[in-house]
């Protein structure tokens, strides 16, 4: 899963579990729908349930979509009476979790037709989900789900769900491999840096992607989201019920004590005035919420876009953020264990925007005088 989104950090370099081979692949004019399905079922399931999820994808292309436009598109797909849409009809009718009067409507169809389907469309609604994990990004900027599922007949497959948490813990991006799960883990690993590979049970990854799938998506599409969101979707409604949500929101308590750290070292001997824990605080509520990482990401969701309120923090003290951050992450990462690298990486963020970052907090200031003046 390459992922062009500047949001996330390095884990979007090499590390995704998806290979271009797992495309759809464009069709010349004159490629009838007919003969795509038909190459797909000469390969790996994966293809038609590719073709499938694009079926779904265009009929569906989001949530203020018109419930016409998919009955339209169904109705001419039962139109084609042969084995290659049927096949397709039948796959569409499985991945369809979250629309049951379509999901019916394409299994009367099906129910009225007499075509020999391979085993493992028949045997979808049986497929077996066996192992999930979750790569960790050292720095917290994102998860990646990943889980390994078995189809009939030894098909595998591994889905890997990346979240963003720095833009709300939604996801953005999306990949599907038809590998089973530990050989494309050992192929990501060869890629990895930063990140840390942990177990999970297969409950916890479905109650984490379903609550990641309800956030609002601000990131761009990438080239395999929303595709496989119909695959995505599908599949988790096999895993089990039951799991521990995991609440992103900063740890209050952890926060206050490392501000205190803070304030008790010499870097902070500049920082003199009441406001400036409180602006620490602050800016510790950013991105992930972690008072203990700082990525260049959540660098830039802290002070690339600063919006400056006249209320209980003075101006002079709001000015200092990217001072005070510049001294803050160092400390935070010598206690978290972060590499050097990453710490400079992140000051160099901070630098490169300290200039900015006033200049516009002055700006919208003048504003707000403005504005009181009237």
């Amino acid at each position: 899963m390459s992922l062009p989104v500047s949001s996330v950090r390095d884990m979007s370099k090499g590390r995704r579990l998806r290979r271009a081979k797992n495309r759809i692949p464009e069709t010349s004019a004159d490629t009838t729908l007919t003969d795509a399905i038909r190459r797909a079922l000469g390969k790996h399931p994966l293809g038609l349930l590719s073709v499938a999820s694009l079926f779904i994808h265009v009929a569906k292309p989001g949530p203020l979509h018109e419930e016409k436009y998919l009955d339209r598109m169904l109705t001419g797909l039962i139109g084609v009476r042969n084995r290659e849409t049927t096949a397709l009809l039948a796959v569409v009718a499985e991945l369809l979790v979250d629309d049951p009067a379509a999901q019916l409507r394409c299994r009367h169809e099906l129910a009225e037709r007499n075509e020999h389907l391979p085993r493992w469309i028949t045997a979808l609604p049986q497929v077996e989900a066996y192992r999930a994990v979750c790569i960790t990004d050292v720095l917290g900027d994102a998860d990646e789900l990943a889980v390994g599922a078995r189809l009939n007949g030894g098909h595998e497959l591994t889905v890997a769900v990346l979240i963003d948490h720095n833009t709300f813990s939604t996801v953005v991006d999306v990949g599907v491999v038809p590998d089973p799960i530990d050989e494309a883990l050992a192929r990501a690993a060869d890629f990895s840096t930063d990140t840390d590979v942990v177990e999970m049970s297969l409950a916890d990854a479905r109650v984490r992607i379903e609550n990641a799938l309800s956030k609002p998506r601000l990131a761009p599409e990438t080239d395999t989201w929303p595709l496989y969101r119909a695959v995505v979707q599908w599949l988790i409604t096999r895993l089990p019920e039951g799991g521990e949500h995991r609440s992103r929101a900063t740890n209050w308590e952890e926060a206050e004590k490392m501000c205190d750290g803070f304030f008790a070292t010499s870097s902070a001997a500049p920082f003199t005035d009441p406001s400036h824990r409180e602006l620490l605080l602050e800016l510790l509520e950013t991105g992930t919420g972690d008072p203990l990482r700082w990525s260049t990401a959540r660098v830039e969701h802290a002070i690339g876009d600063p919006l400056y309120y006249d209320d209980r923090i003075p101006l002079e003290v709001v000015l200092d953020a990217p001072d005070l951050l510049r001294a803050y992450v160092p400390y935070a990462h010598a206690q978290s264990g972060i590499r050097d690298e990453l710490t400079s990486r992140a000051l160099a963020v901070i630098d490169a925007r300290r200039t900015s970052y006033k200049r516009e907090i002055l700006r919208q200031a003048q504003r707000w005088d403005f504005d009181d003046a009237v």
